[in-house]
């Protein structure tokens, strides 16, 4: 009885951890390599020029100045909206934070990492690595 007791929860266990394991390798869950190292120059070269193509007609995207639609944030501002967390999903679902003159967009996968670089290169909060 105590046998079957101890497996059941051995095996409990086992399925609670695969499960935490599993959802935390759905994509968008990881950080992305690039963000976890916005010194990246040349990752964060590629978000600048993501950024002006798709953000800069509504968005502020330098580290200081207004955004052209006093409506849309600018991006330090974003940065600070996702302090340590990853905003790489909503940025490759465009659809997440959409809003009536928000163009639709659609992102590779190295165009969200150096979005995401170029965002917290940016950020007031992003101190760079010696």
């Amino acid at each position: 009885m105590m046998f079957r007791i101890a497996t059941r929860r051995l095996l409990m266990i086992a399925f609670g951890a695969l499960s935490g394991a599993l959802i935390t390798m759905q994509p968008g869950w990881a950080m992305p390599a690039d963000a976890q190292r916005p010194d990246n120059a040349e990752s964060a070269g590629i978000g600048k020029h993501v950024a002006q193509r798709h953000c800069g007609g509504c968005h502020a995207i330098e580290a200081t100045g207004l955004s052209p639609n006093p409506k849309s944030p600018p991006f330090p501002l974003i940065a600070e909206r996702y302090p340590g967390n990853n905003p790489a999903p909503v940025l490759i679902d465009g659809t997440v934070i959409r809003h009536p003159g928000m163009p639709e967009f659609h992102l590779l996968e190295n165009e969200t990492d150096g979005l995401v670089a170029y965002i917290r290169r940016i950020s007031r909060r992003w101190k760079p690595t010696p």
